[in-house]
């Protein structure tokens, strides 16, 4: 596929809305969940002569595996993108317009990830087409991943399976480097209860809401300020994020119930059911009720691992080729279910998620040659 072709699948991608159902879309429904996705992924992998398979996750919502399975069969790389976007709530751009304008292409997904999907794609495509590399000993798989922006159920699913490869490659936007360890996340809502009475007699109540301001004035205040001294030496400090709150139903009554969630950003040597044991005693005072998210643990590959330093290697990008993430993604439920991996592809993680998303073009055209360039740098001719 040369740079064209590359750009009109991008567009194509970028046109098939595939935003997750979970929370608020922010569009109609005939434009959410991944089906349109993965039977567009599914005629391109049948047009390659590659075996399909679609494992279906929740109704509706399938994981799409593609293999190519070479002469020799002695290794397996699997290139792992997520089928889903976020929200396109609050975009200020057609979200499945796919519009170019100055060498970026714009639309939700345009960073993260089709951006990517697009460079493993046509990096898989040319590979394949080539006959040293048909006759090498490297398989490969392209799984196309539901579910990631709403707990990685589609990796989950995977993994579940019993889905193992050698190494691989979650597709998200590294700006072309190789991302080997990254942060977990722990995701809980944190529930207050009280009790309701007329808004004139607060007296009488109990505010769920004051309770909540108790909670919410810790977690930002001391428990963020607490983080910062388990600073690591490569991923830097846990972070703390109150994202939503809820409570109340009418300005003059007591609110008998209130909720936030959390973003918890943790580190390797982190225990995720240790951290909620902790903030339950802090909190039993109150009491206040933790449920479970999103559970995501951090990310660890070798660096060292003969795969890694390959894919690093196509960069040319020297000691900067390798490096880590603040985020969490597909590659370590991968990696826990023991195929080491990272995330790799073209675009900015500062373009992920935003209401003008976009990617540059070049960017992605220059993914697609280092992904070629790598498969093609681990097939080994007989």
């Amino acid at each position: 596929m040369n740079p064209d072709n590359i750009t009109q699948l991008l567009q194509d991608l970028v046109r098939i809305p595939s935003v997750n159902p979970v929370g608020n879309p922010g569009t109609d429904a005939k434009n959410t969940g991944e089906a349109r996705m993965t039977e567009y992924l599914a005629d391109f992998f049948r047009k390659l002569a590659l075996d399909v398979e679609f494992h279906e996750v929740e109704p509706g919502r399938a994981n799409v595996i593609a293999k190519f399975a070479s002469r020799g069969s002695k290794r397996s790389v699997a290139l792992a993108p997520h089928t889903d976007t976020v929200s396109v709530a609050g975009m200020v751009i057609d979200p499945f317009g796919g519009e170019i304008r100055d060498g970026r292409l714009y639309g939700r997904g345009a960073s993260d990830t089709k951006g990517s999907m697009a460079s493993l794609l046509a990096g898989m495509a040319n590979a394949l087409r080539q006959k040293k590399f048909r006759e090498g000993d490297l398989d490969v798989y392209f799984c196309g991943l539901m579910g990631e922006e709403s707990g990685n159920d589609g990796a989950r699913a995977l993994v579940q399976r019993g889905f193992k490869a050698d190494f691989a490659i979650a597709g998200e936007p590294t700006d072309c480097r190789v991302v080997y360890a990254h942060k977990g996340a722990l995701w809980f809502k944190i529930i207050a209860r009280g009790k309701s009475v007329h808004g004139s007699m607060p007296d009488k109540g109990e505010s769920a809401v004051k309770k909540m301001a108790e909670v919410v004035r810790y977690l930002l205040g001391d428990y963020t300020q607490g983080q910062k001294l388990k600073d690591d030496h490569l991923l830097g400090a846990p972070t703390v994020n109150v994202g939503v709150i809820r409570g109340g139903a009418q300005t003059n009554i007591v609110p008998d119930y209130c909720e936030i969630e959390v973003d918890r950003r943790t580190l390797p040597v982190e225990d995720h059911q240790h951290l909620l044991t902790e903030l339950r005693e802090r909190f039993r005072h109150l009491p206040v009720e933790i449920e479970i998210i999103r559970d995501c643990h951090p990310l660890y590959t070798d660096p060292a691992n003969s795969f890694v330093q390959a894919l690093a290697k196509t960069t040319g990008a020297g000691d900067d080729a390798i490096t880590t993430a603040p985020w969490f993604c597909d590659a370590s439920l991968l990696a826990e279910g023991g195929t080491p991996a990272v995330a790799f592809g073209p675009g900015s993680v500062t373009q992920a998620h935003t209401n003008d998303e976009f990617i540059e073009l070049e960017a992605v055209h220059l993914c697609a040659a280092l992904t070629e360039k790598f498969l093609l740098a681990t097939s080994s001719s007989p």
